[in-house]
């Protein structure tokens, strides 16, 4: 164990840059059971090291679903950023509480603490404290859109099929999140051969209509997808459009191998379905889990899915270089 002092708070901070955003006022709302209980740790190193560098901040604890986001709505105009400490799912609640307050247009921030941290991984914001400090206090941000998922809104994905099924069942191994995907995945696929996975979906896009049986469907506006897979690696965050990637039934082997394929960047399946739009009409035709930036819903049978791309609706904080091109400037530089 290694005591926090002045002079080892000194040498943690020399390596910082200028720090424009230093004399903002920053409201920090952590989700304390994430990661197993990690984002606790996380958020108590944050708040030390923005009470030593004299950074201006309220902070929260959350106590249940939905707080951050009722805690969002009732500060949002006394701040000038956001962040959330935790993973995607409280990613998405202090977007949803932002979005909520008509006209806003605050900064939104994330300093990473979740299991699979989707979001923080395609902007290019690692785990390690400094450089993610470094990142939430300097004035670099980028207007990225978000996904309108009826009347509420995801910053990465929206997806149903095996993948909201694998995340409704590992959601009681909640400390163990990343072994506990892979242990469900395996025994989906290779013991219950896909038993309840595929469901019956309808889909229009602007242009084409999709029909039938689907192993998975996911909609995004970012490629990484589960922190390690390339599902979707023509996804821009900021080109006005939500791009979506779905797989019809498909044996488990072959399943497996694409998906263990999907963790190279350049690879590209053939039997994958890809369509971009500025909008889907989805109708469920028969139970299906769905999951929105890794929180999962259960919707009935008949249900419909209005999803909308919001266009550059939040303004981001995210570092000034990427390794992934996930902006249209980069992609077009």
């Amino acid at each position: 164990m290694e005591r926090f002092t002045q002079a080892s708070f000194k040498k943690e901070i020399e390596g910082l840059g200028d720090l424009t955003a230093r004399h903002q006022t920053y409201l920090v709302i952590c989700n304390p059971v994430s990661r197993g209980g990690k984002a606790l740790r996380e958020a108590v190193w944050l708040l030390k090291h923005l009470k030593r560098l004299g950074v201006r901040h309220e902070a929260f604890f959350t106590d249940y679903p939905g707080h951050a986001r009722k805690i969002v709505k009732r500060w949002l105009d006394r701040v000038d950023v956001v962040v959330a400490v935790g993973g995607d799912g409280t990613v998405n609640e202090v977007v949803n509480g932002m979005m909520d307050v008509e006209g806003q247009s605050k900064t939104f921030a994330v300093f990473p603490a979740g299991t699979a941290d989707d979001f923080c991984h395609n902007v290019g914001i690692g785990r390690e404290r400094m450089p993610a400090l470094d990142v939430l206090l300097t004035d670099h941000s980028r207007k990225m859109d978000l996904i309108k998922c009826n009347d509420s809104y995801a910053a990465v994905t929206v997806g149903m099929g095996v993948d909201a099924e694998i995340a409704y069942r590992a959601l009681s191994h909640k400390r163990v999140r990343i072994p506990a995907y892979f242990a469900v995945g395996v025994r989906i696929v290779f013991k219950e051969r896909f038993r309840n996975s595929n469901k019956l979906v309808h889909i229009e896009s602007d242009t084409t209509v999709f029909d039938g049986k689907f192993l998975i469907v996911v909609f995004g506006n970012a490629p990484l997808y589960g922190r390690y897979f390339w599902w979707m690696p023509e996804a821009i965050m900021d080109d006005g459009l939500i791009n979506m990637s779905a797989l019809r039934p498909t044996p488990p082997a072959r399943a497996w191998y694409m998906l263990m394929r999907c963790m190279n960047p350049d690879y590209r399946a053939r039997r994958v379905i890809k369509e971009a739009s500025e909008k889907f009409s989805v109708v469920l035709q028969e139970e299906t889990f769905v999951q929105i930036d890794g929180e999962v819903y259960k919707y009935n049978a008949g249900d419909p899915l209005e999803i909308s791309v919001a266009r550059k609706a939040l303004n981001v904080r995210v570092p000034k270089v990427t390794e992934v091109p996930v902006w249209s400037d980069e992609v077009r530089g």
